[in-house]
C-alpha cells in the first residue's frame, strides 16, 4: 500500500508540471465532482484537478423542502471552497431540489427555493456562478413530467422549471447583479411518453419548446438565465462521437446545433437572449465516458446495462481519444464557454459513474495525460473544423403558435401526483 501511495503521488506530481500552461483559452475547463467538497479542504482533489489543466469545480448543493432554510453541507462548502480558491480553482454551485416533486406539489415551494438560493449566495459571496435546476426533462429531478398518463397529455415540468428559474434568477441578482446564472441542466434524451411504464420523460428539444411557450405566456419581461447549461452524454457511449443521436429530439456533442436552434426558436423575440453571434453562451456542465474497473481494487456493485461500457468502449484508450475529440470540438464551437467533465475521480460504486480521468485511488488513467496534452496543444484556439450555426429566420414564429392550446391546458390542470422515479 505504501509503494502504491508513493507511486500515485509521483504520477500526480508529474502531471502537475506545466499545468498552468495546459489551461485552454476562451473555453473554461473543469470538473463537475463533489469529491473535493467532501474532502473538507484536505486531500488530493484540487491538486489532481489542476494537474491536468482544469481550473473549475462544480459542486452540488441540493435544497430539502422539509428544511427550507438549511444549507446542506455548509461546513463542507466553507472548507472546500476555501481550498479551491487557494489552489486557483473557481467554484460553481449547482443548485436544485433534493426531491423530484418538491416544486410541483406546493405553490410556495419555488419562492422558498429561490430564497434559499439567495441565502446560499450571501453565505458564499466568493461564488459568482450558479447552475439553477438540473435535468428538468427527467422525472428523477422534476416529477411529474406530464399532466396525465395518457398519450397527448400536456407537459407540466417546463412550467415548474421555468417558475423556479425565474424566481431564483431574480433572487440571485438581488444579492449580487454580477452573479452569472446558468439554466436548466438539460438532459440529452427523453421519450415523450406519458403512458410509458418507466422513465416518463421529455425529449430535450421538445422541452425547450415547452419552456419557451411557458415563458411567452408568463408575461415575464426579464431573462430566466444568463447561459444555457446542457448535459450531452453519449448513451450508449459506443455511439460515434461525430454522429451522436439519430433521434432528432435528442442530442450529444455533435448534435448541439439542434439544441441551439430549439432554444432560439423558443425564445427569439422575447426578453430572454438566445444563442448566436454575441448572444447567450453554453456550458457543457456534465459530460463523461466511463471506463471499466477491471484490475483495480475498491470498486463494488455491477455496471448497469445499456450504457455501452465494455472492454472496448470502456477502455482507457477509448476514453482518452473521446476526451481529446471533445477538446478539439469545444474549442471550435464559438457558442461554448465552459466544459465540465462529469467526475474527475471515479466513484467506487459501479452502479454510478466511473468517468473520471483518475481511478478512485487517484491513479491517473490514460485520459489524464491525453486531456492535459490536448488542452495545452490547442492553446485555446480552434485546431479543427469550425462549428458553424446560424439561427433559422422563421424559427420564432414556428415555436410560438402550435403549443398555445397545450400551454393553457397545462396551466389550468393541476399536476397529478406521481410515483417516485426509479434510479437512472
Amino acid at each position: 500500500m505504501k509503494k502504491l501511495t508513493v507511486a500515485c503521488a509521483a504520477l500526480v506530481a508529474a502531471l502537475m508540471v506545466g499545468a498552468a500552461q495546459a489551461s485552454a483559452g476562451d473555453v473554461v475547463w473543469g470538473a463537475n465532482d463533489d469529491a473535493g467538497k467532501y474532502e473538507d479542504g484536505n486531500g488530493p482533489f484540487f491538486g489532481a484537478l489542476t494537474s491536468v489543466g482544469l481550473t473549475q469545480n462544480v459542486m452540488t448543493v441540493r435544497w430539502d423542502e422539509t428544511k427550507p432554510t438549511t444549507i446542506t453541507d455548509e461546513s463542507f462548502l466553507q472548507n472546500s471552497i476555501a481550498a479551491a480558491n487557494e489552489a486557483g480553482v473557481s467554484v460553481e454551485l449547482d443548485v436544485y431540489p433534493l426531491h423530484s416533486q418538491a416544486l410541483g406539489r406546493d405553490p410556495n415551494a419555488a419562492a422558498q427555493f429561490a430564497a434559499w438560493a439567495a441565502k446560499l449566495a450571501q453565505t458564499f459571496p466568493q461564488v459568482k456562478q450558479f447552475v439553477v435546476m438540473n435535468e428538468c426533462n427527467q422525472p428523477l429531478f422534476v416529477n411529474p413530467q406530464f399532466g396525465g398518463s395518457s398519450p397527448g397529455s400536456p407537459n407540466v415540468s417546463a412550467a415548474v422549471c421555468g417558475q423556479a428559474l425565474a424566481l431564483t434568477y431574480d433572487a440571485l441578482k438581488a444579492v449580487d447583479p454580477s452573479i452569472f446564472v446558468w439554466g436548466i441542466g438539460l438532459s440529452p434524451r427523453g421519450n415523450d411518453r406519458p403512458e410509458a411504464p418507466s422513465n416518463i420523460s421529455t425529449s430535450p428539444i421538445k422541452f425547450l419548446h415547452y419552456l419557451g411557450v411557458w415563458y411567452r405566456h408568463s408575461g415575464r419581461t426579464k431573462p430566466i438565465m444568463d447561459g444555457l447549461d446542457v448535459h450531452p452524454y453519449p448513451i450508449p457511449q459506443s455511439m460515434p462521437f461525430e454522429q451522436g443521436y439519430n433521434d432528432p429530439k435528442n442530442f450529444s456533442i455533435a448534435n448541439l446545433p439542434r439544441v441551439y436552434q430549439a432554444f432560439h426558436a423558443a425564445f427569439a423575440g422575447t426578453a430572454q437572449p438566445t444563442l448566436g453571434p454575441g448572444g447567450l453562451k453554453v456550458q457543457i456542465n456534465e459530460i463523461g465516458v466511463q471506463t471499466v474497473s477491471d484490475g483495480h481494487a475498491g470498486y463494488t456493485g455491477v455496471e448497469p446495462a445499456g450504457l455501452g461500457v465494455d472492454t472496448t468502449t470502456g477502455s482507457e484508450a477509448y476514453q482518452a481519444a473521446w476526451y481529446t475529440k471533445l477538446v478539439r470540438y469545444a474549442q471550435c464551437d464559438p457558442n461554448i464557454a465552459s466544459v465540465n467533465l462529469f467526475r474527475l475521480v471515479d466513484e467506487p460504486d459501479l452502479a454510478v459513474w466511473q468517468s473520471g480521468v483518475f481511478y478512485r485511488d487517484y491513479v491517473p488513467k490514460a485520459s489524464a495525460a491525453a486531456l492535459k496534452t490536448a488542452l495545452a496543444a490547442s492553446g485555446g484556439a480552434c485546431t479543427g473544423k469550425p462549428v458553424t450555426w446560424v439561427p433559422g429566420a422563421t424559427a420564432a414564429k414556428a415555436a410560438a403558435k402550435p403549443a398555445k392550446k397545450s400551454a393553457k391546458k397545462a396551466a389550468k390542470k393541476p399536476a397529478k401526483k406521481a410515483a417516485a422515479p426509479k434510479k437512472r
